[in-house]
C-alpha cells in the first residue's frame, strides 16, 4: 500500500485551516507528535497556520509526484 509523506499529509490538513488529528491521518500518536515537532522546528507552520516554507513544502511535494508518477506509486519521495 502506498503511504503519503506524513509531513505533507499534516500540512495539507493545516492548509485547509483544519486541526490535524492523528486518527484522521491514520498515525500512531507518538509518530504524530514527531511530525508536529518536525513541522514546528522546520518552520513550516506556526501558531497562525502555515508559513511560506510550509506552502513551498506542499508545492514541491506535489510537483515531484506530478513529474514522476512512478515515485507516487511506490510511495517514495
Amino acid at each position: 500500500m502506498t503511504r503519503m509523506d506524513p509531513v505533507y499529509q499534516t500540512l495539507k490538513v493545516m492548509e485547509q485551516e483544519q486541526q490535524p488529528e492523528f486518527r484522521q491521518l491514520g498515525m500512531d500518536p507518538r509518530d504524530f507528535r514527531t511530525v508536529l515537532k518536525h513541522i514546528h522546528e522546520a518552520g513550516y507552520a506556526d501558531a497562525s497556520g502555515l508559513t511560506p516554507a510550509g506552502q513551498e513544502y506542499i508545492q514541491a511535494y506535489e510537483r515531484r509526484h506530478q513529474s514522476n508518477p512512478d515515485v507516487a506509486r511506490r510511495g517514495l519521495g
